[in-house]
């Protein structure tokens, strides 16, 4: 008899549950209204990622305000992780077959705390870099205080992963203690052991998920972008304002004012980076362009081999600052599909390989950059090519989605 009570107990809870569900019941409130949102992949490709709609649409079929919070479910009841961004956008993490739909359930309703797939901030331990993440790379800019330095560092940094965790702030954490622990040494006048703490400390070598093996210094790097001027690329500084717009779990953005140059220009940047995506997307505009000049964007080039152009993307195989260490490979690549002049190989003191957008007077102009690790998820240069097809082939034909009651 206490078997069969506790069998209906379980069975009474699972109804109510399920009741709770179909209802839009919700923290005691059996009338919460629902919407149906449903999303639609018209491509031949299997697809997953982050698919955004207007939070203002769906929040005026809820009857809701935006700033109420969300519960999203599955078909199967099961919980999703959303995010709102800073520009009225929902997102969700979505797969689909080809041609295939998905559905959700949207109602008022205190979400569970989601995992984070994507995230960054500002290190001051390491003079202002500005460091964000997802589950496929990370990426560094340099700030104010590495500029005070004189240092010429200019470009977009890769720090390569191979793990969907984040990792960095652990990187900056180890790296920054054990340049304490080397300085404290020296100054006790100690010289053994300096080198143990470099080999297990330092994010230039693999602490086991990844590591910056990837050489920017005075370049453009990983897709940074550069006006021209008399044929030559004029490589911006370090970040003057950096401001953090959106920080996961599924969107980083974050927004930048470069100092202005000895002409007047003054160069805004706002970069975000999707959870499971290859590619950042990079909005670039300026102020003060008097004259038509030419923009430009690209990776640097460390060898003789390796760089594809195509008619809207530069591709290449990069082969790491130690090569004879590492024995790995560092996929980046600019993609453009807005469009380009031409693309091109740059010679200089630094090779180049940039796409060129002219006439430009300074208007905002969307591209994308990014990057993978042979040691990670994409293994060959062939098939970082085929991930670059299929991104531009995605952002030509994004998923639909409908709201309904």
């Amino acid at each position: 008899m206490r078997r069969l009570l506790l069998l209906i107990a379980v069975l009474g809870t699972v109804t109510i549950q399920a009741k709770q569900w179909s209802t839009g019941e919700d923290n005691g409130n059996l009338q919460s209204p629902q919407v149906s949102l449903t999303f639609q992949n018209e491509s031949d490709r299997q697809r997953q990622e982050v698919a955004e709609v207007s939070l203002q649409a769906v929040c005026s079929q809820l009857g809701i305000s935006s700033d109420e919070p969300l519960l999203i479910r599955n078909k199967a009841g099961q919980e999703v992780a959303y995010q709102k961004t800073y520009d009225g956008k929902l997102l969700i993490f979505v797969s689909l077959h080809p041609h295939g739909k998905a559905s959700y359930t949207l109602s008022k309703g205190q979400p569970s705390e989601p995992k984070v797939y994507v995230g960054g901030k500002v290190y001051p331990i390491r003079k202002d870099d500005l460091a964000w993440e997802n589950d496929r790379a990370a990426y560094r800019l340099y700030g104010p205080a590495l500029q005070r330095t004189g240092e010429h560092s200019f470009g977009i940094d890769v720090w390569v992963k191979n793990t969907p965790e984040l990792v960095v702030e652990e990187r900056y954490k180890k790296d920054h203690e054990g340049n304490l622990l080397e300085d404290s040494l020296r100054k006790a006048g100690q010289k053994t052991g300096l080198d143990e703490i470099n080999l297990s400390t330092s994010f230039h070598l693999d602490q086991g998920n990844g590591m910056d093996a990837y050489g920017v210094g005075p370049s453009l790097g990983c897709g940074t972008p550069a006006l021209m001027k008399d044929g030559q690329l004029v490589f911006p500084y370090c970040y003057k304002t950096c401001r953090i717009l959106d920080n996961g779990p599924l969107r980083f953005t974050a927004e930048l004012t470069y100092n202005p140059t000895a002409d007047g220009i003054t160069e805004h940047r706002r970069i975000s980076l999707d959870r499971g995506s290859h590619f950042n997307r990079m909005t670039v505009w300026y102020d003060g362009i008097r004259e038509p000049m030419a923009l430009a964007s690209g990776v640097v080039l460390h060898g003789d081999e390796g760089l594809q152009l195509g008619k809207n993307y530069v591709q290449y195989a990069d082969p790491t600052d130690r090569p004879d260490l590492h024995q790995s490979q560092i996929y980046v690549a600019t993609l453009f599909p807005e469009g380009v002049s031409q693309t091109k190989l740059q010679k200089g003191e630094l090779n180049h390989g940039i796409g060129i957008v002219t006439p430009y007077q300074g208007a905002p102009y969307t591209y994308y950059f990014g990057a993978a690790w042979s040691l990670y998820d994409i293994g060959s240069q062939a098939q970082w090519q085929l991930v670059i097809d299929e991104f531009l082939a995605n952002l030509r034909q994004p998923f639909s989605y409908k709201v309904t009651e």
